[in-house]
Parts: C-alpha cells; structure tokens; sequence
C-alpha cells in the first residue's frame, strides 16, 4: 500500500479544504485550490470540481487540478455532455459520496469514447471517488478524484472521508450563493418589471420558470386565454407559437443573433402578441463562479381583444372587510396601475396610496402586490 495517509494527515487535509472553501465563499479567492489541494495530497491523482446543469446540458464551471490544460479545455468542449458516469450522479441524492469500485466502475465503460480517449490517457486514472451536492435548480456541483486502480486501496475511503468532512462546509457555501444569486435576481426581475404598467410582463428563466410577475400578467395566467402555468413554469396556449417560444428562449440563451423576438396568435377568446427579451446578467459576487448567473429574459404580453368590463368585487366588503375605497383602489390595480397611478386616478396622494395597500395586504393576508393580483384573479 502507497502514499496512505493517516488520521492526522486526513484531518489536516479537510482542515485546509474547509479554510479553502471559506476563502472562495467569503473572499472571493476562487475554487481553483479546492481540487488542487485534494489531488496534491495523493500523489499520481488528479482532481475536479464543476456545476453541470443536466437537464440543459451546460457546463457552468469547471476547476481541474493535475490534469493538462488541453484535456481540462476538451472535458468542457466535449467530453462533459457524453461522460457515462451522468446517468448514475444524476440519480443521486444530494451530499451523496461514491467509490467508482463500489458504484460504478470505469470498466463498464471500455468501449465508449469517454474512457478510451479522455480518461484512460490520463495515467490510467481509471479509479475514483465523487462528493454531488445540489446547486440551484437541475444544478449539480460535483467534486471527484481519480486515481490509478493500483491507488484504490490506499485512496478510495481516504477521499470518501475527506469528502464526507467538508461536505457540511460545501453545503454551506452553495446554500449561501444560492440566496444571495436569488436575490440579485430578484432586484433584476423587479427592475425590469417596474416601468411595466401598461402590458402584461413577466420575468422567467431558461426553463421557463417564472420569477416575478406584474399584476397584468397575474391576471392573464389566472384566466388561461393564452398562458397556462404548470408547476411555476409559463406555457403558450397554442402549441406552433409555444415552440417558437422555445426557439427564441434557445438563441436568446446562447446570445445568437436574432431578428424577430415576437410571437403572434390566437386562442378561442382572443389574439395575443408575445415577445421576449434578454435581461443583462450580473455577476455574483463572495462566490467566484461555482454558481453563475443563469440567463433571465422578460416577456411582455399584448392583450389585442377587447377588454372585459371589471368585477366590482363587493364580496371583499365581507370576505376581508374591504372599505369601498380600498375595493376601487384594488379594481385600478388589476387593471395593470401601479401605485402611483391609481392614487392619481382616484384623487389620493401617493403616500396615502401606500398606506393603504399596506392595510389591504393585512386584511386580505398577503405581502406582496402579485399576490394580491392572484387573489383577486380568482375571485373574478
């Protein structure tokens, strides 16, 4: 047995990877040292660490340590999207620890390209151990060792500890970006929808999750005359323009060029103009970029049907105890006003406007103006 390491050498390793880990979070001194530590510490081995988004097939970052920059560039380029190890991590939990000897071994992969031109020319690093945490959503962080089949003895439970006590440290970390990359997004989905008074918008990812929403669009979804909602992600009630939806998503998402970002059609009840645009990213800071931005695009919606009378909604006299001016100053915003503008239709100062969202919030029991719309929506 070679290079095994002791009790003290493992609690200093994780020592050093938890401080490592600290100083990429908090300090923004990269990922770089993480594998880099891992590998050193056993000699003939090379080590990564990447997020990998499975089900868009994109490589978000990736970190290697002792392995040549031409390979590390070809796993990015090629050999990440066709790694047959995808199947089994995909499937596992998160904070899950495995020995490829145990699990899955590179064996079973001889005859793929994979193992024959990416990872067998690697000093027959055929062995290995891998921590998966969950990042963000569909968002996988991976960190591996490989090693030689000879080394599996000697390496494979030292690496699954070593991994097993920084795993809390790691979780730490990526629950920290995940919140403060939500709340950029967040500031980035509210800004973009600020100014939009006048037609329905809203705000969602590649994946079509929806992020923020005006009180327009809030109505729209809950109507379902050209949008559906299903499990928080937005849909085309007409199956060609939903398919451009997702072209156009696909060559905003990739920055290709394209002329026409608008969508036409019509549904029973009406006709409808869609179009989209991308929102500009803005990097994460305290986390390098383990957790890149993720795309976010706005889309705005043009009702070109007639608009139905407005519920007067005196049930709310009795449901939430609604005064009649607070029941007129809900009708003007779900008629797309903001604030400021249904305090000027209704002859009250902005101030006073303010005030008295607050008091329909409390009486109605929500905290935000687009769960306020949705309420209303329903009560139709």
């Amino acid at each position: 047995m070679r290079h095994t390491l002791g009790e003290s050498s493992v609690r200093r390793l994780s020592a050093e990877l938890d401080d490592a880990i600290n100083a990429a979070t908090f300090s923004g001194e990269g990922w770089d040292l993480i594998p880099a530590l891992l590998s050193n510490a056993m000699p003939g081995s090379f080590a990564g660490l990447w997020n990998m988004n499975f089900r868009e097939s994109n490589l978000n970052f990736q970190s290697w340590a002792n392995v040549d920059p031409g390979f590390a560039k070809s796993y990015g380029e090629h050999f990440a999207h066709i790694n047959p190890w995808t199947p089994y991590w995909t499937s596992a939990r998160n904070g899950h620890i495995a020995l490829s000897e145990e699990a899955c071994p590179a064996r079973l992969f001889t005859k793929t390209e994979f193992y024959n031109d990416w990872l067998r020319p690697q000093r027959d690093a055929e062995a290995g151990a891998g921590l998966k945490l969950l990042g963000g959503r569909d968002e996988s962080i991976q960190l591996v060792l490989h090693f030689p089949l000879h080394f599996s003895d000697a390496y494979g439970q030292v690496a699954a500890e070593v991994m097993t006590r920084i795993r809390s440290s790691l979780k730490r970390s990526i629950s920290l970006a995940n919140a403060l990359r939500e709340k950029i997004e967040n500031a980035v989905s509210t800004a973009a929808l600020l100014e939009r008074t006048r037609c329905a918008a809203f705000v969602i990812d590649r994946n079509r999750l929806i992020h923020e929403a005006n009180p327009m669009a809030v109505k729209l979804f809950s109507s379902g005359q050209f949008l559906a909602m299903r499990k928080s992600r937005c849909f085309l009630k007409d199956d060609k323009a939903d398919r451009r939806f997702d072209w156009i998503l696909d060559r905003l998402c990739s920055a290709t060029s394209i002329d026409d970002t608008t969508i036409s059609f019509r549904t029973p009840g009406g006709a409808c103009q869609i179009t989209l645009a991308a929102l500009p990213t803005t990097a994460v800071p305290m986390t390098g970029s383990l957790l890149s931005p993720r795309s976010l695009f706005l889309v705005l919606v043009t009702d070109l049907t007639p608009v139905a009378e407005m519920p007067d909604f005196s049930a709310l006299s009795n449901f939430a105890d609604l005064t009649r001016s607070e029941i007129l100053f809900c009708r003007r915003l779900l008629l797309g006003e903001s604030i400021s503008e249904a305090a000027d239709r209704l002859g009250i100062s902005v101030e006073t406007a303010r005030s008295k969202i607050k008091v329909i919030f409390q009486k109605t029991g929500t905290s935000r103006q687009g769960q306020l719309m949705l309420l209303l929506s329903k009560l139709r």
